[in-house]
């Protein structure tokens, strides 16, 4: 049984982590970089100046990771996609795997990766009991 359907499926949900990263580091990022540059550029005394340049660096330090996590989470699936999840046959850690990274984004409220990791991780557990009567026969 093929399974290019979900592969398909996983393949959009990396591609729209990896897009998602790339906006979050190199767009805002650079928005709360100049946000803390216009900040510091007020009229604060050295402490609070210092302060202010602090809280920001640890914000953009914060997005990009945020973002090179997102990143590195879509380009393991097409990974996975790619080299694990082969046709005839039968997964079951590789959707789990989805499945909990389907709870993480939604604990981080990326809800489209949600639900395409979730729809494609029920589509390969679906197909597996099918595959499993095949491979008796």
């Amino acid at each position: 049984m093929s399974r290019s359907f979900e592969r398909y499926i996983i393949y959009v949900a990396s591609g729209w982590q990896i897009v998602t990263g790339f906006i979050t580091m190199f767009f805002y990022a650079t928005y709360i970089k100049k946000q803390g540059v216009e900040a510091s550029l007020g009229n604060l005394q050295f402490a609070e100046r210092k302060g202010m340049e602090s809280l920001f660096d640890s914000l953009f330090t914060y997005t990009v990771t945020y973002g090179l996590f997102f990143i590195l989470i879509g380009s393991l699936n097409i990974l996975f996609a790619k080299k694990i999840l082969k046709d005839e046959t039968i997964q079951y850690k590789l959707p789990l795997y989805w499945i909990g990274l389907a709870v993480i984004c939604y604990f981080l409220s990326d809800f489209i990766s949600v639900a395409l990791l979730m729809t494609g991780a029920v589509i390969v557990l679906a197909k597996n009991k099918p595959i499993k009567a095949a491979n008796r026969e």
